[in-house]
């Protein structure tokens, strides 16, 4: 990034990345109690897995409408309110003593969390240039697999020497630590921001005019995004994506406990290890993005991280899971992980190709495919698992999955979306 103008923006990344690392650190805290409260509550791996979806329930009902809202009236008052909202049914998770109670709070923490990604990427939207997105986005996501790591690390420490509850209990209290500190130095918009000199202002808002074939990017209505079959294309193919990464949030904890046959604190780290491995991941993926852009134009660049990431991510988790030796098919699975979180940035920074001004709707429905990828993964998982007997099965549907969505994204074309229709003022206007 240009610093020459100044470094305000990367103050407002540093908050949403750790506004990222507070919400996967409370997200992941059920990955590591599965084994737990199977054990305690008799659930088969269908039931932990009906557990482990209905998250995703929730953080399905919430994206889509999180991002029109963040996109129309600041992304700011969302982030404080989902945040106060998943921290509140974090607190609360433990008090779910049946199926269904459990279900229910899981549904509720995962209804304030759905609120939060389309919220940081219509923010981070309005604070950066275009030629930025990628490697801003990509620092961005830096959070998730940091706060996937300590969450896997602490979450084994506590349920050893409090038990599982206390999990819940103590991570609860991130989110309004995060709230203090984001309403102290946080900010909706450049423009309107005390901290920011008139260099940088001037810088970023320079970067985000862009010539559009048909008018102007504010002019685009909802019906011209979502006729755009692109948008469509890119939406499957993060589903894809998230398919498998959610099969390895909420499921590998347990693979490694159950399927590799080792202890809670042997499994903590080879669970912790892939999402370490994948911290550099998420901004190599953007400068990889930005770069590819830069020389290939939209279409290819933003297309070469997550087709070949999807592809090289599949082909390590097969290997991995073939792998006799522990330690090589974790090491493997390193590399899966690595290369399909290299894929984030570009999933992430295509939403302002398409549309600076509309990003957090199109996020929003990316993420609701995503999140749809999520509620399958956990129960499809499991019921693989029971039916079969065999963890390693799970994971080759999530292998296969990755790769048809390398094949889906390599159809898009990554480009501004053209205005096409007209909408009821417009008509007005003009008439």
């Amino acid at each position: 990034m240009n610093t020459v103008v100044g470094h305000r923006r990367r103050g407002i990344i540093g908050l949403l990345i750790l506004d990222y690392w507070v919400m996967f650190i409370a997200r992941t805290g059920i990955s590591m109690c599965g084994p737990a409260l199977m054990h305690q509550f008799g659930w088969s791996a269908t039931q932990f897995g009906w557990v482990s979806t209905a998250f995703f329930i929730g953080y399905a009902i919430t994206m889509l409408p999180a991002g029109a809202l963040a996109d129309r009236f600041g992304g700011g008052f969302i982030l404080l309110a989902g945040t106060l909202w998943w921290s509140i049914f974090t607190f609360l998770t433990p008090f779910g003593s049946t199926l269904g109670l459990m279900m229910a709070l899981r549904i509720l923490v995962g209804v304030g969390q759905g609120l939060l990604v389309p919220a940081n990427f219509s923010l981070l939207a309005n604070w950066i240039p275009k030629n930025e997105s990628g490697k801003a986005t990509g620092l961005l996501q830096i959070g998730c697999p940091a706060g996937i790591a300590v969450s896997m690390l602490l979450a084994a420490a506590i349920i050893q020497r409090w038990g599982w509850p206390a999990v819940f209990y103590s991570f609860a209290l991130l989110g309004p630590l995060w709230c203090l500190i984001w309403w102290r130095w946080g900010n909706n918009r450049p423009e309107s921001d005390t901290r920011i000199g008139p260099a940088e202002l001037h810088y970023i808002q320079a970067g985000q005019e862009g010539k559009h074939p048909t008018g102007s990017d504010s002019e685009l209505s909802k019906k011209d995004i979502f006729s755009t079959p692109a948008v469509w294309a890119c939406a499957l193919g993060y589903f894809c994506t998230n398919y498998l990464f959610f099969l390895f949030m909420t499921w590998l904890p347990t693979y490694f406990a159950m399927g590799r046959g080792i202890d809670l604190k042997q499994s903590a780290i080879f669970s912790m290890l892939p999402y370490l491995v994948a911290i550099p991941a998420y901004p190599l993926g953007g400068v990889v993005a930005d770069y590819a852009s830069a020389h290939f134009g939209q279409n290819v660049g933003r297309k070469i991280s997550p087709i070949a990431g999807l592809l090289l991510a599949g082909l390590f988790l097969v290997l991995g899971t073939r792998a006799g030796s522990l330690w090589t098919g974790g090491g493997l699975i390193c590399a899966s992980n690595f290369f399909l979180c290299f894929t984030m940035a570009s999933h992430f920074s295509i939403p302002m190709v398409f549309s600076q001004k509309n990003t957090g709707v199109i996020v929003g429905l990316n993420g609701m495919f995503g999140t749809v990828a999520g509620i399958f993964a956990p129960v499809f998982s499991g019921l693989i698992i029971d039916l079969s007997g065999h963890y390693e099965y799970a994971l080759y549907l999530g292998a296969g999955i990755a790769i048809v969505g390398a094949s889906i994204l390599s159809l898009a074309q990554i480009k501004p979306i053209e205005k096409k229709w007209r909408s009821d003022d417009d008509i007005a206007l003009h008439s």
